[in-house]
């Protein structure tokens, strides 16, 4: 699955740091461009990391729709 969004954002455009920007602005303001590689990369499953994740597939989803529709 963590290659889907590496897949994803290439297919979109868009970089790692335009996630990280969505994912700031919902709260996660502290999060580091490695800790988020880890958590796409599926290095890291904590409970923070399925949060951050479920954003990145909301994300992603709200993405491709604004293209396609």
């Amino acid at each position: 699955m963590e290659n889907s969004v590496k897949l994803r954002l290439l297919n979109l455009g868009k970089k790692q740091v335009d996630l990280l920007k969505v994912i700031r602005k919902k709260g996660y303001t502290n999060l580091q461009p490695p800790q988020l590689s880890s958590y796409i990369n599926g290095a890291n499953t904590t409970p923070q990391a399925k949060a951050v994740m479920q954003i990145v597939y909301e994300t992603l989803e709200q993405w491709e729709a604004e293209i396609s529709g």
